[in-house]
């Protein structure tokens, strides 16, 4: 809520954390719809998993005029979301504007800026939008300028590539890759690009379970990544 009638910037990827619900909520194109905590676009939510609040989210908690399934503010287009096996925190990527993309953690009662912030992008139009971050708004991990249109991710755990287990891998969709982020205590530490420009624009990411196999969802097709 509101319903907006926009073909822009859905978020939609949703995750179970404890028993949780977590989902993001893209701004729909709506700006600074997003630093605000009485409607839904530009934010994150927890529910439990049968719908109800949990008593512990932001609004019982120094938040009082925020609703009180929202988690956190500020987001922009949040198209990849995954719970880490390794410290059970949530990770995110956000679809920057003409630059501004970035790939970091959900914070309890935080405010990523969106559109105070522009995270070192800038409009389509090429005017300004924000700083890249400034104290007191939620600091990002990694971020892309200029954008690489981000889109789906994962932590990876597996024993296919186990070489990479506990990195970010991030797809995107502008320069189609593959990219690998290692990252530790919230502080970005290396990007390597494992594929570009080879499958199309990939739209989701997935690990298989059982033998770490990477699935990837791009154009009209469905990809396997294996070691030869």
């Amino acid at each position: 809520e509101p319903a907006i009638n926009s073909g822009y910037h859905f978020g939609s990827r949703l995750v179970i954390k404890d028993n949780f619900l977590f989902i993001t909520v893209g701004e729909r194109g709506e700006g600074m719809i997003a630093q605000d905590p009485t409607k839904h676009p530009g934010s994150i939510i927890k529910i439990h998993l049968d719908g109800k609040i949990p008593k512990d989210n932001p609004k019982f908690n120094g938040k009082s005029n925020w609703l009180p399934e929202i988690y956190q503010i500020g987001v922009r287009n949040p198209q990849g979301m995954d719970v880490s096996p390794y410290d059970n925190k949530i990770y995110l990527t956000n679809h920057g504007a003409r630059g501004g993309d970035w790939f970091g953690e959900a914070k309890y009662g935080e405010n990523y800026g969106w559109k105070i912030l522009g995270w070192g992008g800038t409009n389509y139009t090429g005017t300004k939008i924000g700083p890249k971050w400034k104290p007191g708004f939620s600091k990002a991990i990694k971020y892309w300028v200029p954008s690489i249109a981000v889109s789906s991710m994962v932590i990876y755990k597996g024993k296919e590539f186990k070489e990479w287990n506990g990195d970010a891998l991030i797809t995107s969709l502008r320069d189609q890759s593959l990219r690998k982020i290692k990252f530790k205590d919230n502080k970005f530490l290396d990007e390597e690009i494992i594929f570009k420009d080879k499958i199309g624009r990939i739209r989701d990411i997935q690990v298989h379970p059982n033998n770490g196999k990477i699935y990837f969802l791009a154009g009209d097709s469905l990809w396997l990544m294996e070691k030869s």
